[in-house]
């Protein structure tokens, strides 16, 4: 690529961090609905809101790559060659 730079999709932990508590508080109301137990319900429910309004106070959504990617990683290879460019230049 002749003069440009690309710029790969990166995440951070904390945003991993915030989906595995998004997780555990679906998996614990999931359990209190099961059990026919409102406490426990709306204790997963808390949990999910929390680390939903955490995850955006954490800027989860900075770390979305809304560039068309045709890589299989992790099953494939991992080809910075097939991203494409999120803005093509138009030649005069």
């Amino acid at each position: 690529m002749s003069g440009t730079q690309e710029v790969q999709h990166h995440t951070r932990p904390i945003s991993w961090v915030m989906v595995l508590v998004i997780a555990i508080g679906s998996v614990v109301a999931t359990v209190g609905v099961c059990m026919a137990s409102w406490v426990v319900s709306i204790i997963g429910g808390a949990v999910m809101v929390v680390g939903g309004i955490a995850a955006l106070a954490t800027g989860i959504m900075e770390d979305v790559d809304e560039r068309e990617s045709r890589d299989l990683w992790p099953f494939g290879p991992r080809d910075p060659s097939y991203r494409q460019p999120a803005v093509k230049e138009l030649s005069a």
